[in-house]
């Protein structure tokens, strides 16, 4: 399921940002504006069928793929 998690995280921020992220490495930086991050957690909650509380999130959980992938998986793990 791992897998599956980032390549879905790649492919979502790859759309958001309208960049091929097929073959980044998962712990590069995203450099993702505020407007990018709304409407990153919005597709999280949407492709991995999650609730995102505003209190779950940490400015370094949007770092890079490696992070998020971290977040997705936890947060998974509690619903």
């Amino acid at each position: 399921m791992a897998l599956n998690i980032l390549e879905l995280l790649k492919s979502t921020v790859g759309q958001i940002k309208g960049e091929d992220f097929s073959n980044v490495e998962t712990s590069s930086p995203l450099e993702l504006d505020s407007i990018n991050r709304i409407t990153l957690i919005a597709e999280m909650e949407n492709v991995f069928d999650i609730s995102i509380s505003d209190l779950d999130l940490e400015p370094d959980t949007f770092h890079s793929i490696d992070s998020l992938n971290t977040f997705v998986s936890g947060v998974m793990k509690c619903e």
